[in-house]
């Protein structure tokens, strides 16, 4: 592989890991297993190792995954909250064992083995024994602040017992971190899909991403209604108090604090105790009451831990040993087709149900027709199935030896199943699409985004009423929901005139929804609330997104060329030009829209204020995210493209055409070190120290 070949390869897994950590840690609807992300991870790690100059601060390998949520207020974490370093084979255990024994100048070295929980990481803070913050792991750095839905976790105290002084270390200090991971237990979670079914209401999809969802619920008393649980794992002082001498020592503090610890704890000293711990977590899983996918192995002592250090990403320490996704042997009954809100026909494996990992699995997944020709499933099949990740269930195989000769294969359809319009495969793509903008399920489903929690957030209105309106023919795009009327609505069966209100509130109430959360709720493809903040941070109106050029998207953190190829096939598009004009008639969007502000307002005039900037070329100590956010912070705007409009581009090394076309057109050039002179020039100082 040449470097040119190794550039594309990195660029492309890069964008892709960076969309699936918004699908995991922000959306909650993740595609791929933990062991498929992995697998991208490790061949970017590979691409960069062999091709060091081309690595880059900002890459997904240099950073965990982000869950932060433009809804929420946001604080830094008193100390990185890492992730830690996957393995799936026993191979890879053994390695770290041999690795952390060739690192350490002894080999009495003590391991501690637990669960790995299958839920949401969770930081509570206290002072003088009250608590005063809960945070998520937002990006690792700085994390969501969620204190008051912590705070109605059952078993998350707001004042600990009045001698918790003396479960810590004398030099504690007053004011601590307890981290752990949110979870919903099993037969919570099936009584609470009951009760949502017997209200006419969606289930609840997973444990694991209803727990992401309900800690990001604005409705605190409906974060108390569910009764999530946690597990608490880490236990330590802000600033410089004194820290436990190991784990063990550490864990028995926060279970005398009255904060909740996972009962499996074990000790091993040597490989095969480790080996032996493992295989006993492995055997109780299908009994237990919430979701683990592995364990979790530590160095036990501190001052170890800390001789080992941690690279960007994990601790050298510990490590995540993932155990196999759990199996079950079933009969595919059927397949049939499912229409997504973009027109994307998936075909879905209808089982015979079957107990998985704590739950009942009568459907799976069999993401297109290629995966299907690749595994060669046939209806009538016996199928493995498993839980992808512990979430998704999938077929992983066929057992062909049980074949009779009667099983049939799936046909790729010609028309779409809903509609019966005919069906297309883009070049080079493997999804098989409804070209019918106006297919009831394109429009179903375009309808529940637009009303979701993370777009218009209208209370009221779930996937039961807009079938019903549907069917009635009331509504057939997200336009025609602001024309609905109080009289017509109350009479529906199961309304009434207070069902009515509540709905036509949150409609008046979605017009003066944050400028992001309209952009999302567009439903543009592969745009997620991450990227919808982005995008409203840049564009201060639809007029202005709508004429956005692909090579100005492809400059912007996260989006790149491929995604912003997409956003303007979508809003150029005759569907996507109708969507924004009819919202634009029922006054959805406004004249001007107010953009995010960003962590630090502009101040005053200065050198950058109402200046148009373009960034170009490689800078060594900033990223073109970081780069941009400088500029904007102090009132600059940063385009895609040279124009007579630039008033001033900034070259890293290897700038290119843009380099060119400014030097034609006379505009202002700043190498890096011209660029942070001027930053330092405006940017106010802090003050200096008085000896």
């Amino acid at each position: 592989m040449d470097r040119d070949e190794a550039r594309r390869e990195i660029e492309h897994l890069r964008q892709e890991i960076r969309r699936h950590d918004r699908l995991y840690y922000q959306d909650a609807t993740p595609e791929l297993t933990d062991a498929q992300y992995d697998a991208l991870d490790r061949r970017l790690r590979q691409l960069e190792e062999s091709f060091p100059d081309l690595a880059t601060s900002d890459s997904p390998t240099a950073a965990v995954g982000s869950d932060s949520d433009s809804r929420f207020p946001t604080a830094a974490h008193s100390r990185p909250m890492l992730s830690l370093q996957n393995s799936y084979e026993l191979a890879d255990v053994t390695a770290f064992v041999e690795r952390i024994q060739k690192d350490l100048p002894t080999s009495d070295i003590v391991y501690t083995v637990e669960p790995k929980m299958d839920g949401v990481a969770l930081a509570v803070r206290y002072r003088a024994g009250e608590l005063v913050l809960g945070m998520t792991r937002g990006d690792g750095r700085n994390g969501d602040v969620i204190t008051a839905n912590a705070a109605t976790l059952p078993e998350i105290p707001s004042r600990l017992p009045v001698d918790w002084s003396a479960a810590v270390p004398a030099g504690f200090g007053v004011e601590f971190e307890a981290r752990g991971e949110a979870y919903f237990p099993l037969t919570r979670f099936d009584t609470l899909n009951a009760e949502r079914l017997a209200a006419g209401e969606e289930p609840l999809a997973n444990p694991r991403n209803a727990t992401a969802g309900t800690l990001k619920t604005l409705d605190t008393d409906e974060v108390r209604r569910r009764r999530l649980s946690v597990f608490f794992y880490q236990l330590f002082p802000m600033g410089d108090g004194d820290d436990f001498p190991d784990h063990q020592t550490e864990m028995r503090a926060i279970a005398a604090l009255g904060l909740p610890t996972n009962p499996f704890l074990r000790v091993a000293r040597d490989l095969d105790e480790m080996q032996a711990h493992l295989a006993e977590l492995e055997r109780m899983r299908p009994e237990l009451d919430y979701q683990i996918d592995g364990a979790v192995i530590k160095v036990d002592r501190r001052d170890w831990q800390q001789r080992l250090g941690h690279t960007a990403k994990a601790p050298r320490w510990g490590l995540a040993y993932k155990f196999a996704a759990e199996e079950a042997v079933t009969f595919l009954r059927d397949v049939t087709l499912q229409v997504g809100r973009t027109g994307v026909i998936t075909p879905v494996a209808e089982l015979e149900p079957v107990e998985l990992a704590g739950s009942t699995v009568s459907r799976a997944t069999l993401h297109n027709w290629d995966e299907i020709e690749r595994k060669d499933i046939r209806v009538g099949d016996t199928v493995v199935v498993a839980k992808g990740g512990d979430v998704i269930p999938k077929i992983l195989r066929v057992v062909t030896e049980n074949r009779s000769g009667s099983e049939q294969s799936v046909p790729q359809p010609s028309r779409c199943p809903v509609c019966n319009e005919l069906t297309s495969r883009g070049d080079g793509e493997v999804a098989l699409r409804c070209g019918n903008p106006l297919c009831p399920a394109v429009l179903a489903g375009r309808l529940r985004h637009f009303v979701s929690r993370d777009a218009c957030d209208i209370e009221g209105l779930g996937g039961r009423s807009i079938d019903l309106f549907l069917e009635l023919e009331m509504v057939s795009e997200p336009a025609d929901l602001f024309g609905l009327r109080r009289e017509i609505l109350a009479a529906l069966p199961g309304w009434g005139e207070k069902s009515a209100d509540r709905l036509l509130g949150g409609l008046q109430r979605a017009r003066q929804r944050p400028w992001a959360a309209r952009i999302f709720s567009l439903g543009i493809p592969q745009v997620g609330v991450s990227t919808a903040l982005t995008l409203a941070r840049t564009y201060d109106s639809i007029d202005g997104l709508v004429a956005a050029a692909p090579e100005h998207l492809a400059d912007l953190p996260d989006i790149g060329p491929i995604v912003g190829q997409t956003i303007v096939e979508f809003l150029g598009s005759a569907g996507g030009r109708k969507l924004v004009q009819d919202l634009q008639a029922v006054d959805f969007f406004h004249l001007q829209e107010e953009r995010p502000p960003l962590e630090v307002a502009p101040e005053g005039d200065n050198w950058f204020a109402g200046k148009v900037f373009v960034l170009t070329g490689t800078m060594s100590g900033w990223t073109r995210a970081e780069a941009r956010m400088a500029i904007e912070r102090l009132g600059g705007k940063v385009t895609g493209s040279v124009s007579q409009r630039t008033d001033a581009l900034v070259a890293g090394q290897k700038a290119g055409s843009k380099l060119v076309k400014a030097e034609q057109l006379g505009v202002l050039i700043l190498d890096e070190q011209a660029f942070e002179k001027k930053l330092e020039e405006e940017t106010p100082s802090d003050g200096e120290d008085v000896g």
